[in-house]
């Protein structure tokens, strides 16, 4: 049995492995086709309006040096062997009146995979002259498709300047609520599975970066519609979360390992699948063709296509878990689980099937946040580990093992981030989180919305 039980769990892991090995097939450095990889280049002021008519030279490599001019749509683009590079803005072609590129020149590893470089227009930053293209290109974690914020126009805990108060407390509700519907998505997930399992789940954030990585191999590298790479993400999402219970917490769950080894289990499996990631994908940053072109503007901030795709994205899920535990026969069950497991399955409830269905439905909307998160800023092996502590935080908010209080404390925690970049630098507004995590546990340790007899 036992034996059996082992040839299953290597059959599932290699069958993730040759999945995922799929998906990152094209985009391997060793597959780059003869021409070379393709580099886009982008030029944004600090309006995030796009400039047209920007030469860059770009230099190093076994290549000669070669010069491209930014077209209308602010856009450049090269295909570049393998090797590193320097790309160098030429400051006499800027518009006039315009302080000078952020950073400038910027380095670039170019590994075969395609690669999206930003130079922004703004204060020079003298300290950062050799910062690398790709930490660039995803200039700032909050970057949120309605104005992209650099550190350098935060760095003093401010705006930028020239923009009115009402502005700025009018960009910084809408970012954060926009962030704040995608954290929701992923901390969803982490609650359900603490509700019904009471595990700590320390490889959720792989499962978000899954879901990005799966949507730029579909979108970036198969050239496939935005929409498919959202519905491929969702379903192999789901299929990543059924295999994770088959071939891990089912089996120790039914040996009645203890909840301290189990998260022990879930920091090595994310360690495993973060380095998996990275040697399939690549380790350098991502980003996902979009228009950063305003489509919609509300109260004077401009929303990009996907700002407004990832929230009624995010918001037609969430109504629909929550319609899904409030009135459905498995919704129902879900939340008997949760609050009383033996006692569910005394009433005839199937407790391995509502588990299985949650790590499902977990690693669907995990997968979903993952494509919203990349989206809205970049994506890599990391993209999910870099917000895991942010989906902690929200959990513990909110409420642990509460659906509700997920959401609740995701929208307030992504707020309170935003706010505090007015009086802390940027860098540090993520701080903000970990020291709200940390009161709240002081003060009210179940959380706004959670129960007491939940923590534990």
């Amino acid at each position: 049995m036992a034996r059996s039980a082992s040839r299953i769990v290597a059959l599932v892991f290699a069958f993730f492995v040759a999945l995922c090995a799929m998906f990152s097939l094209s985009a391997h450095p060793a597959l780059a086709d003869d021409d070379g990889t393709k580099v886009t280049i982008i030029v944004m002021d600090e309006s995030k309006s796009r400039v047209p008519d920007i030469s860059i030279t770009v230099s190093g490599g076994d290549t000669e040096d070669q010069t491209v001019v930014t077209d209308d749509s602010g856009m450049a683009s090269v295909n570049l062997p393998a090797g590193s590079y320097t790309l160098t803005a030429d400051e006499a072609t800027l518009p006039d009146g315009a302080p000078g590129f952020v950073t400038n020149p910027m380095t670039l590893d170019v590994e075969g995979i395609p690669t999206t470089v930003r130079f922004d227009i703004g204060e020079p930053q003298a300290a950062t002259e050799s910062a690398s293209a790709s930490e660039s290109a995803a200039s700032s974690d909050s970057t949120d498709g309605t104005a992209t914020t650099t550190d350098s126009e935060e760095s003093e805990g401010g705006v930028s300047a020239g923009t009115s108060l009402g502005s700025q407390i009018m960009q910084k509700v809408i970012s954060g609520l926009l962030f704040g519907l995608i954290l929701a998505l992923a901390s969803i997930g982490v609650s359900l599975i603490y509700g019904t399992t009471g595990l700590n789940n320390f490889a959720h954030g792989e499962m978000v970066s899954f879901g990005g990585l799966v949507a730029y191999t579909a979108t970036s590298v198969w050239m496939l519609s935005d929409w498919l790479g959202v519905i491929f993400a969702l379903i192999f999402g789901a299929l990543f979360g059924w295999l994770q219970d088959l071939s891990i917490w089912k089996p120790l769950r039914r040996k009645g390992v203890g909840l301290i080894p189990l998260m022990i289990v879930s920091i090595g499996f994310s360690l495993f699948m973060r380095y998996l990631f990275a040697f399939l994908w690549g380790p350098s940053r991502l980003m996902l063709n979009q228009s950063y072109d305003a489509m919609v503007t509300i109260f004077g901030v401009g929303l990009t296509a996907w700002s407004v795709w990832s929230a009624l994205i995010s918001i037609v899920l969430i109504l629909a878990v929550a319609y899904a535990l409030t009135y459905t026969k498995l919704g129902k069950a879900t939340r008997a689980v949760a609050d009383n497991k033996p006692l569910a399955a005394a009433s005839g409830i199937n407790v391995d099937r509502v588990i299985r269905i949650v790590w499902i439905g977990s690693g669907a909307l995990a997968a979903v946040s993952g494509v919203l998160v990349a989206y809205y800023q970049t994506v890599s092996y990391l993209s999910g580990a870099q917000i895991l502590l942010l989906i902690f935080a929200a959990v513990t908010l909110g409420g642990l093992g509460t659906t509700y209080g997920a959401l609740f404390g995701s929208i307030i925690l992504s707020l309170f981030i935003e706010f505090s970049t007015f009086v802390i630098p940027t860098s540090l507004k993520y701080v903000v989180a970990m020291l709200m995590m940390i009161l709240i546990l002081l003060v009210r340790p179940q959380g706004l919305l959670g129960k007491k007899q939940r923590v534990g």
